[in-house]
């Protein structure tokens, strides 16, 4: 069984679960699974856990995401996006990069968003694409994100009605690209909608490390898919590591707890570490506990390898 983490280069028209289910084909297994959904139109960067690795995604960090998107002015639709209904359009519109600026300032920094209704948001059980399609629209919660930067690429002096401008933007996880587009639409009252969508990176995980699934066939065909999987130690760089010794390794896959003070690390109670094995495969993820009278590392989760069908 193959274990570890896979940056696959998502297509554009493919679900973020055809491309699961066209792996689980491939690599004739069952644990195979993503980290976080991209929208069928949207293209580029797809997290996806093979094995173990399926069970390390709450650990992962992929608290900030870089898209570049396409802005279309001119028109509002109902998905955000150029899938959908146009549901008012300005065709005597004119604005200058400087308007726009302006306007993506109010939408950089902390703010509110809104899912949009066309989203995998989940209200009373139910997915919000699943009531919009029915008809029925239902009062949402608005969220607390982070557009850390939005840069626009300008090649022209003016944007007109139907014109198109790219931009890249980093934000926190969570964050709907093309209700931004949407709110930036409004807030220039000219209304405007999502083209073209493409994630560049997911946290520490990018483009360039991503394969389309004609190369993971091609890779596998060659027999070195093995270099394009991300190992899970290297994977959770961002924690600490704990190197526990022969004696203790069988221990703490046990889930059994390790004194800090045999295997201190830069942490405080409440933090979480890495426990790697003399292979440099990763045992387990550990909570640093106190309970007053001393340190120890308590394993969250355990992993458990088999060997590569």
């Amino acid at each position: 069984m193959w274990h570890g983490i896979l940056i696959i280069h998502k297509e554009r028209g493919v679900t973020s679960h055809q491309v699961v289910a066209k792996l689980r084909w491939m690599l004739r297994q069952t644990a195979v699974g993503h980290s976080g959904t991209l929208d069928p139109e949207a293209t580029g960067v797809l997290v996806v856990g093979l094995g173990e690795g399926t069970r390390s995604f709450q650990f992962l960090n992929e608290t900030e995401k870089v898209y570049r998107a396409e802005v279309v002015f001119g028109q509002a639709t109902d998905t955000q996006d150029a899938t959908g209904t146009v549901l008012w359009e300005k065709p005597e519109m004119c604005l200058t990069p400087a308007e726009i600026e302006n306007a993506v300032r109010e939408l950089t920094g902390t703010i509110d968003q809104m899912p949009p209704m066309y989203s995998a948001v989940k209200v009373q059980g139910k997915k919000l694409y699943e009531l919009a399609r029915a008809g029925v629209d239902v009062e949402r919660q608005t969220r607390k994100i982070t557009v850390y930067e939005w840069n626009n690429h300008y090649t022209q002096p003016v944007y007109e009605f139907g014109q198109r401008l790219t931009a890249d933007i980093r934000c926190s996880k969570g964050t709907y690209i093309r209700t931004l587009i949407h709110d930036l639409g409004v807030i220039l009252g000219c209304g405007a909608h999502m083209g073209s969508l493409v994630r560049l990176s997911s946290g520490p995980f990018t483009l360039d490390q991503a394969l389309t699934l004609d190369q993971v066939e091609k890779e596998l065909e060659a027999g070195t898919l093995d270099r394009r999987i991300i190992p899970l130690t290297e994977a959770l760089a961002h924690l600490p590591s704990v190197l526990p010794k022969a004696e203790d390794r069988k221990k703490v896959c046990n889930g059994g707890k390790l004194s800090f003070y045999r295997y201190p690390a830069a942490a405080e109670p409440g933090d979480l570490a890495k426990a790697v094995g003399d292979d440099n495969r990763l045992l387990a993820v550990v909570r640093l506990e106190d309970n007053g009278d001393y340190r120890f590392w308590q394993p969250v989760k355990v992993f458990r390898y088999q060997d590569k069908a």
